[in-house]
């Protein structure tokens, strides 16, 4: 996915259905979530003895460096959640989530319920999170989030998906987990599931009445067999319903060998498969609940994982997040499957202000899918260094007050890429509106306000809120097309601003999208 360059023309595409700008919020410029330890997307963890317990080596870089003993654990990430007709909603459960045993791998740092004012405070190591919200009966809510922040979140009411899940014989599995997961593509931070419930009985059925207004993609996961995925569902309304069925086989063993740059074997790398999928501009991986760690030899095996294209992950602390991409299609291999941990690339980089000069002490994100986030701060002199980066596209974030700059870099193996980034500067225009549900005004509600200026200069990302006549406007934007979306709602629309002018644009989250002249869905 991509915004487009500045220029007046219609904004928005939906690429295949696999990512909407309703997730961008969440994916793209979050820098992109439930249940203890590792999320509940494994069928039945209690249960899975592949899992493995040794992961002492892997460093979590979603956490920013500290030099005060103690001062990592003084943050917090607080905000309220909202029902989509502006009541605060009480016993809502809220979790955090970071990448604590591999990059492509959320695991829950927090989890809380909301008052009865509908907020929350939790206190996090200081870092960037994903924060997801949930209460039955309602649709998940999904933002990124990095400490310090105040957020806010809208639950809509969902349509319904009713399914079944089945053996490869089409006789019903007694006993299942159900995730519904966010697509994106690999150079995006791994989504965490925004919903994860457990399935027991007889016939192999199951309900869901709490999906996202954005496309997402249903997984089946039991106990000794490989995962199942949907096709993107989407349910443009609260009286949609869906019919899903997901056949489970045994699926495939993956054995191979974990090797260092030399070809020496190594062991204690934990390793873990992604089933790879086409979707839209670039393929998308989906965590498939398959892990292991290599012995002495560096070898490794994993059961039950999905046939087709797989992408291998490898992490140990010691090397750059390592992947290797292999068709196992009817669950063979060309030749033996070796995944080689490399040193990866470095970037390096001043962080600017739109006058040119340093940012000291600025905040740096990193964002991959075999990485999760990597963060660092800026030095007196405004530069910064990332190093032990998979080579690849990465997404860059700065953030400065209440503006960013996000922009693509592409890191190379054993180079290093510098890269420059500059909090765009401010100009005359103006865009104001009002944000409702339904002709009711959304009061205290985030707004993303983005463009994108060219492959150099990044996205320019603002974020006002409304006040309580829900009510939001946003000065100083230089001339150019931007896009609004109201976060953590699939509400998206485009707009023009001129130099010196200001552009009105009210949104009704409640309303259907605007359709182009050229019949395409703005």
């Amino acid at each position: 996915m991509h915004l487009p360059t500045n220029q007046k023309k219609p904004f928005f595409r939906s690429p295949a259905g696999w990512a909407t700008l309703g997730t961008v919020p969440a994916i793209v410029l979050g820098a992109f979530l439930l249940w203890p330890s590792t999320t509940p997307s494994h069928a039945a963890d209690a249960e899975d003895a592949s899992v493995p317990d040794a992961r002492a080596k892997y460093v979590n870089r979603g956490l920013f460096p500290s030099d005060e003993p103690g001062d990592e654990q003084a943050k917090t990430i607080s905000g309220r959640v909202y029902s989509v007709d502006g009541r605060p909603l009480a016993g809502v459960q809220v979790s955090a989530t970071s990448f604590a045993i591999a990059g492509n791998l959320p695991t829950t740092a927090a989890s809380l319920e909301t008052d009865a004012e509908g907020r929350f405070e939790m206190r996090l190591a200081d870092g960037t999170y994903q924060i997801v919200a949930n209460k039955p009966g309602f649709s998940p809510s999904f933002v990124p989030a990095q400490t310090g922040e105040t957020v806010s979140m809208l639950l809509t009411q969902s349509g319904r998906v009713r399914g079944r899940v089945l053996d490869a014989d089409r006789a019903p599995i007694p006993r299942f987990v159900i995730d519904v997961l966010t697509a994106a593509p690999d150079s995006f931070a791994a989504p965490t599931p925004l919903l994860s419930k457990r399935f027991e009985g007889t016939d192999g059925t199951f309900e869901l009445d709490q999906l996202p207004g954005w496309p997402v993609v249903v997984r089946a996961t039991a106990v000794d067999h490989a995962p199942a995925f949907s096709t993107p569902v989407e349910l443009a309304s609260a009286s949609d319903t869906r019919e899903v069925e997901l056949m489970l086989g045994d699926g495939c063993v993956l054995e191979g060998t974990v090797r260092d740059g030399s070809g020496n074997p190594l062991p204690d790398v934990f390793v873990d498969a992604e089933a790879r999928f086409a979707g839209g501009t670039s393929e998308v991986s989906m965590e498939a609940a398959s892990r292991a760690e290599s012995d002495e030899q560096g070898h490794f095996r994993i059961e039950h994982a999905p046939s087709g294209k797989v992408a291998v992950h490898g992490y140990d602390g010691e090397h750059a997040p390592s992947t290797v991409v292999v068709d196992m299609t009817g669950c063979k291999l060309a030749k033996p499957l070796e995944l080689v941990m490399s040193a990866g690339g470095s970037i390096t980089g001043v962080a600017r202000k739109g006058d040119g000069s340093p940012l000291p002490g600025a905040r740096l994100t990193l964002m991959q899918r075999a990485i999760g986030y990597v963060n660092t701060v800026a030095d007196e002199d405004g530069e910064f260094r990332f190093d032990s980066i998979p080579p690849g596209n990465t997404l860059l974030e700065l953030v400065y007050g209440h503006q960013r700059t996000s922009t693509a870099v592409r890191v190379q193996e054993g180079n290093v890429t510098e890269r420059d980034i500059t909090i765009h500067p401010t100009g005359k225009g103006e865009i104001r509106g009002r944000v409702t549900a339904g002709g009711t005004p959304l009061a205290g509600v985030k707004i993303l306000v983005a463009t994108n200026r060219g492959r150099e200069q990044g996205l320019d990302i603002r974020f006002p809120v409304t006040d309580k006549d829900g009510v939001y406007k946003i000065a100083g934007l230089p001339e150019g097309h931007y896009a609004v979306n109201v976060v953590t709602s699939a509400k998206t629309e485009g707009v023009q601003v001129d130099e010196g002018q200001v552009a009105v644009l009210d949104l009704d989250i409640a309303a259907p999208p605007k359709e182009s002249a050229r019949g395409e869905m703005e």
